[in-house]
Parts: structure tokens; sequence; C-alpha cells
């Protein structure tokens, strides 16, 4: 993989001091190039310094995403000469997406995500690194479906020190550079980010970080509303038996694994099930309350991918793992991504609000087993298609549900 990208070898070194390497030429190079993307211009723009290695956007912000690398003449001819053409299962249909700069492996289904030289990639609809317009984007909208793939960080996978991550944000953010943003305001600009996975063989971390002043982007939120460190968070492993490197766990991190996250709405609640598989073994856990992602899952969000290394990841995998760290630099494959619409009842089941034709039975008052208390704290303006839903809304709002059977 180092032979194939040898003409973007010389990004490395900024790529390095903002893990947290060492080397004062790298540190410094590190801190020049983050401080020109950081100041791009644009509504929103954080000023960005750097302690002990460490880009800090904000008072409270956390490095947890790497910065994107400048789009200079070498970098643009590397992207532009790998198209990074992949297929995926699009809600029943065969779609063919981009993640420009990656290598396609797995008959063009499936994609090498390194961690030296250093990507950063986005799905796009068509073969283009990056956009102004969210509608170049291939954006996932999770609300009432699930996400899957494979994952294959093989034997002697990425190590501590080491984050791959496949995760959400609401790109395209305001401003030049790559136009991009994350809830900890990496690169100057500040979005909505739901991380879908954070891991090295000895921890797999699941993460939302919502801004409560979230508009559909482009939009770049201040820096005070969004929420740094997460919540929820799930993690596997972490120096428990569910997920790690070797046979003695339930998922073993050596070997290829299926990821799957739902996200169905439950008595009116954006929810998210965590499903991992392997050989016949399942680890799964939850996440009960994602109402203030929901908005920004419902419109959509933009998938990135990159893989980033620091001497202390002890955030994501200190139950494990110990300071300093020493990241190995072993890429990672994804294939066989799949988009679906949810079966459940409460995600499918659609009806028309406040009259409307159409036939059905019109929805009842306030249902025994719906807990309508979320209509006063969320209101009912996402209607994701639940009995619970028609029934709390039509009692909280005073109108007409007609339910579509």
């Amino acid at each position: 993989l180092d032979e194939r990208y040898d003409q973007t070898a010389v990004l490395i070194s900024q790529v390095a001091s903002l893990g947290g390497a060492t080397g004062e030429e790298e540190g410094k190079q590190g801190r020049d190039d983050s401080k020109a993307v950081a100041g791009d211009g644009g509504q929103g723009d954080v000023t960005a310094e750097e302690h002990d290695g460490v880009l800090v956007t904000c008072p409270d912000c956390l490095q947890r995403h790497s910065m994107p690398q400048p789009l200079n003449s070498t970098r643009r001819a590397f992207l532009e000469s790998n198209p990074g053409a992949m297929d995926v299962d699009w809600f029943g249909e065969t779609q063919k997406k981009y993640f420009e700069g990656a290598e396609i492996v797995k008959h063009g289904k499936g994609m090498v995500l390194t961690m030296a030289p250093f990507e950063k990639v986005y799905l796009m609809n068509s073969e283009m690194h990056t956009s102004t317009n969210p509608a170049d984007f291939a954006m996932l909208q999770l609300v009432g479906n699930s996400i899957s793939l494979n994952v294959d960080m093989g034997a002697d996978g990425p190590s501590c020190g080491c984050n791959v991550a496949f995760f959400l944000v609401s790109m395209p953010g305001q401003g030049g550079g790559d136009h991009y943003c994350d809830a900890n305001c990496v690169g100057g600009h500040c979005c909505p980010e739901f991380d879908l996975l954070e891991m090295n063989v000895h921890t797999l971390q699941v993460t939302s970080h919502a801004c409560s002043d979230y508009h559909k982007p482009p939009h770049d939120s201040q820096p005070s509303s969004c929420n740094h460190g997460g919540s929820p968070i799930v993690k596997f492993g972490n120096g428990g038996k569910d997920f790690g490197p070797g046979d003695l766990y339930t998922i073993n991190a050596d070997k290829p694994f299926e990821f799957k996250m739902e996200f169905p709405v439950e008595g009116g609640v954006l929810k998210g099930h965590i499903t991992l598989t392997q050989e016949g073994r399942t680890a799964r856990q939850s996440m009960n309350n994602l109402d203030s992602m929901r908005q920004a899952l419902e419109d959509g969000m933009a998938l990135v991918l990159d893989a980033w290394h620091s001497n202390d990841l002890t955030w994501l995998d200190g139950g494990a793992c110990h300071a300093p760290e020493s990241c190995n630099m072993k890429p990672t494959v994804f294939d066989s991504m799949k988009l679906e619409h949810l079966n459940h009842e409460e995600s499918h089941r659609r009806r028309r609000s406040g009259g409307g034709g159409g036939g059905g039975t019109t929805c009842p008052g306030q249902a025994s087993n719906c807990g309508c208390e979320w209509t006063h704290k969320n209101g009912c303006s996402s209607d994701d298609g639940s009995e619970c839903h028609c029934r709390c809304c039509c009692e909280h709002q005073g109108g007409e549900c007609i339910w579509q059977t």
C-alpha cells in the first residue's frame, strides 16, 4: 500500500504531528498546515491552536478526528487518478458511489483505509473529492433504516494508539478548504457528528455528537452548541470480553466481522441498536435515546472515513491500552456496505396527519402503552410513522390523524 501512495508521502508528516507524533520538524509542519486550513474563512470559523501537537479549536473541543489534507496540486492529481468507484447496496438497488482517493478491492465492493499515507475520504455521488453542494454527497438518511458492512482489520491489525474511523457529519461546512466539519470543529468548522465506528483491535466505540443549533447543511454550528465529548457512547471491548484480539473474545478483532446499526423509532423516540456478528456469534448494545441527532440523521449526513494515530488515545482504548501508545499503522478493509429500510412496525407503518384522504382508521386518544411525555420536549414535527406518534401527536395537537392500513 505504501508504494501505491508514494506521491503523497510528503503529507504524512502533517497527519503524524496532529496525531501526537514526535519530532520537531513534523510537529512544525502539522501546526503550520492546521493553521492554514482552520483560518480559511467563512461563517463560524474557529481559531485553531495546538498544544503538545494536538489540535485545539475551542476551549472545550477535543481531538477526535484528523485535519483534512490541503488540496495542493499533488493531492489533486492523486485524487483524480483514483476515483474510488464502489458498489453499494442502496436500499435494495446496487448503486455506484465514490470514495475518491481510496483503493477499491473486493471486486468493486470494498475499499482499503490506510494509516500511512493518511487518507480522509467522503462518500460522493460522482467522481469528486468534496463539494460545497450537499447534493453531491451520498447522504445517509438513517432514521427508520439500518446500515451494515463487513470490517477486516486483519491479523495484528490497528493497535493501541490507532483510530480507524467510519463516521457521519453534516457536511459541507461553510468556508473553503475541504468543507469538512465535525462536532469538535476540526478544520475550523462545527457541525453534528455521529461516529458509527471508531476502533482498533482493542476497542470499538459508537458515539453521538449533537449540536443544539443544527440547521440543514451547509451550516456552521457554534462551538458551544456541540457536544464535544459525545453522548450517548457505547463501547465494545476496551477490556471487556465481547471484542478484542484473539479467540477468547466473542468478536475476534483479528478476523473479519459484520457491523450493523439499526435506527428504529420506538415509542416516539429514536434509538440505535448495534450488532457485531462473526461466525455465528454476536455482541449487541443499544443507544436508548438519539432524539438530539434525529433531525440531522433524518435530513441525511455525509459518510467520512479516516484513520489517524496518537500517543494518547486513552479516551478511546484506555481500558485496554496505556499512554504513551504507539500505533502500528496497519490498514483496514471495509466492504459490502448495505443500507436497508427497517421492517419494524413502528418505523414503517405510515399515516397522514391533519385530515387528508386515503381511508384507514382514525387514531384514538393517548393509548396506555404509549408514553407521550416526549411530545412536550421534542414536539411532533418529525413524523416517524409509528402508531404512538399518531396517537400522542393527535392528542398533543388536538388534530386528526388518519392511520393508513
